[in-house]
């Protein structure tokens, strides 16, 4: 990083999986660059802890530039419409958004929102939202940051993908959901931070990821911050017992790291 540059600020917005296990919020980061203020997936339970995070003054919702989803499962884009309606009619917001993700993203997205609020987008909204769709293998620039996607190991009818945003100061890598395969270990390699899906103690899904599989391939991971997310509680339990013996970090809602 220019040593003009300010740190990148990553902040955890939920550190669970699907279920909401431990009463944390659904896996999401909020991340504040050189660029501006992103938002990373954004689950049912996200509004409520973005709300949590303003009261702690680490977030300010009227700063958020664009959502990065990784693949369109309910627990990664379910609270898309209540936070729309949130910087609607609370924030008052006025600019665009840009709403970024895998193929078919602006087809869900906006199906979610009608049958959420019947045509919201049409008549509730005082904001455009921009839509923008990479494929599951590709490179692109999105909001002046560099985002490249591969495949990952998970239910094809959510294209799913795991992303690595580049800003000018930062390089953050996103497993997503995923089953463990070894283009992660590239894919992340000399990443600020490479934030992974730990949902199982042991893998009992093959889209999910086992704390075990991470131990044996810790030594292979070559990003400088290796973050677990998206816990279950057997997962979550194992991970805190470990984490100074395999070297990575446990996220949990509100934790923030600066890089």
């Amino acid at each position: 990083m220019s040593a003009h540059l300010k740190p990148t600020r990553l902040i955890t917005v939920g550190s669970s999986d699907a279920f909401n296990h431990g009463g944390r919020a659904n896996s999401c980061f909020w991340v504040a660059d050189e660029l501006g203020h992103y938002l990373l997936d954004c689950g049912p339970s996200t509004t409520q802890a973005l709300q949590n995070l303003v009261k702690s003054q680490q977030v300010e919702l009227d700063k958020l530039d664009v959502i990065y989803f990784t693949h369109l499962h309910g627990d990664h884009i379910g609270g898309l419409p209540v936070l729309l309606l949130e910087l609607n009619f609370s924030i008052g917001r006025k600019r665009p958004l840009v709403l970024a993700g895998p193929l078919n993203t602006e087809q869900r997205l906006k199906a979610l929102c009608e049958v959420s609020y019947p045509e919201m987008l049409e008549k509730m909204l005082n904001f455009e939202l921009r839509f923008i769709e990479w494929s599951l293998d590709a490179e692109q620039e999105i909001m002046k940051r560099v985002v490249t996607s591969i495949p990952a190991q998970h239910d094809p009818n959510a294209f799913p993908t795991s992303i690595k945003i580049a800003s000018p100061q930062s390089t953050l890598c996103f497993s997503g959901d995923t089953g463990w395969h070894d283009a992660l270990v590239q894919f992340s390699k000399n990443s600020d931070a490479f934030i992974l899906e730990c949902s199982y103690a042991k893998a009992l899904f093959p889209g999910h990821i086992g704390l075990e599989e991470i131990a044996a391939h810790r030594a292979q991971i070559q990003s400088k911050k290796l973050i677990l997310t998206h816990f279950g509680d057997e997962s979550r339990a194992e991970a805190l017992a470990r984490q100074n013996e395999l070297d990575f970090d446990v996220a949990d809602d509100g934790k923030e790291w600066f890089l």
